[in-house]
């Protein structure tokens, strides 16, 4: 990262906390939380990451070599998420079952086991392509346990009484990338947002600021989700464009989406990513990236493939290993499955065509770096090689996702009346 870069992000991430931060629990309450005395969705260390219990170890990746889609009742508890391993064979040959097969194992074990909704599990899992897995009993429990988790927020606990009493306890990331993530699946899907998309969406708009951020966001140096105030409004964004019109012209949605506008026309994109996303977001509405920018986005992203075809996710930011500081180590740079899966997918969103030489090139890359464990490796942008490499799990969404706007994998109709990327199929719209 360089100094500029690192200056200007700490700047975005200062000048949108409210000068009245958020009540903390008290000490012994607080003590009692972690202790898990009170459980509550997915109890957080103090970098973000789920908790395990004190005598778990993390296994091996298990191998899966049927052929039968899994059934959630045949799913054992102690399913493990990972370690990945950058050394972990390739598949002998591309296997879009086997890479379902894995994703609904990794998203449904995690709402079962820690009963929360994650970006780099079972959220974007939820954003899967429908042509996949829609008819499959994975992909509606992850849904029924999405729901759960919402009607959890609302439920009478130790944990909704200090909420009352104006402590944080659900933190605002979950909230907004779960009604987003919620939102992006009943789009894809072709129908209305349910109840539970619509109250998590209402809460989610509650907690926005007055500058169209989340400054409760957690930020931890966890990219690329966690990292900086930026990916919250670019998220929210997208789900409302996916969102049928009917909610675009709600008073909450037209009101969050000015003010996402003006967070975004206040703090220009400084990351790779940022950009990609945004160009992700304006597919669905007018204006948001100039189209001199959307052409200069498209470059930067292109100028970043590597001689392989592929993409490395480390080169989509500029960030850094542990804690940030300039003194870590940067983030791994090589090719990977979310680098790829995420430039190839957000390209064609911008309207790139599949066709496109370099696109192509990307999605042979993916045909032939799938693991035997049907998933793309992806090393975690802040750990090292030896950590779980959860990023693993998003990287194999976003090659699926990519694979499938791509054309390379043979789908049948669109479910619903949804376009090929989940979104709906009337061009950009307005908001």
């Amino acid at each position: 990262m360089t100094p500029n870069q690192s200056s200007g992000l700490n700047t975005l991430n200062r000048s949108i906390i409210r000068d009245r931060g958020p009540r903390r629990v008290p000490g012994p309450l607080r003590v009692a939380l972690l202790l898990g005395l009170f459980p509550i969705g997915c109890a957080t260390d103090p970098v973000g990451g789920p908790q395990r219990g004190r005598a778990e170890r993390v296994e091996a990746t298990a191998r899966y070599d049927d052929e039968t889609p899994l059934r959630f009742e045949d799913m054992s508890p102690e399913i493990t998420f990972g370690p990945y391993r950058r050394g972990d064979p390739m598949v002998g040959r591309f296997d879009p079952e086997a890479a379902a097969r894995f994703l609904d194992r990794v998203a449904t074990s995690w709402g079962k086991k820690y009963q929360c909704v994650t970006c780099h599990t079972n959220g974007y899992y939820l954003t899967a392509p429908p042509q996949i897995f829609g008819e499959r009993p994975a992909f509606a429990e992850a849904r029924r346990q999405a729901e759960a988790f919402v009607d959890s927020w609302d439920a009478i606990t130790p944990h909704s009484i200090l909420a009352v009493l104006g402590y944080v306890v659900v933190p605002e990331t979950y909230v907004v990338a779960t009604a987003a993530f919620l939102a992006m699946n009943d789009a894809a899907a072709g129908r209305e947002p349910g109840e539970a998309t619509l109250r998590a969406l209402g809460r989610a708009w509650r907690a926005q600021d007055a500058t169209g951020a989340w400054s409760d966001w957690i930020v931890c140096n966890w990219p690329p989700f966690e990292s900086d105030l930026h990916y919250g409004p670019t998220l929210m964004a997208i789900a409302v464009g996916m969102l049928p019109d009917g909610y675009r012209r709600t008073e909450a949605a037209r009101t969050g989406m000015a003010r996402i506008r003006d967070f975004l026309r206040k703090n220009p994109p400084m990351l790779i990513h940022h950009k990609g996303m945004m160009l992700w977001a304006a597919k669905y509405h007018d204006g948001l990236v100039s189209e001199a920018n959307r052409r200069r986005w498209i470059e930067e992203l292109f100028e970043l493939q590597r001689p392989d075809g592929a993409w490395a996710s480390g080169d989509l930011g500029a960030w850094r290993q542990r804690d940030g500081r300039p003194e870590d180590p940067p983030a791994t740079i090589e090719s990977d499955g979310y680098g790829t899966g995420f430039a190839l997918f957000v390209l064609m969103q911008a309207g790139v065509p599949a066709s496109d030489p370099r696109i192509q090139r990307g999605i042979a890359w993916l045909k032939t770096h799938q693991r035997a464990g049907g998933h793309w490796w992806t090393q975690s942008l802040r750990n090292d090689p030896e950590t779980s490499n959860f990023l693993t799990h998003t990287g194999t969404t976003f090659a699926l996702k990519a694979l499938v706007a791509s054309g390379a994998i043979a789908t049948g109709p669109s479910a619903r009346g949804a376009a090929p990327d989940g979104g709906a199929t009337s061009g950009t719209r307005s908001n």
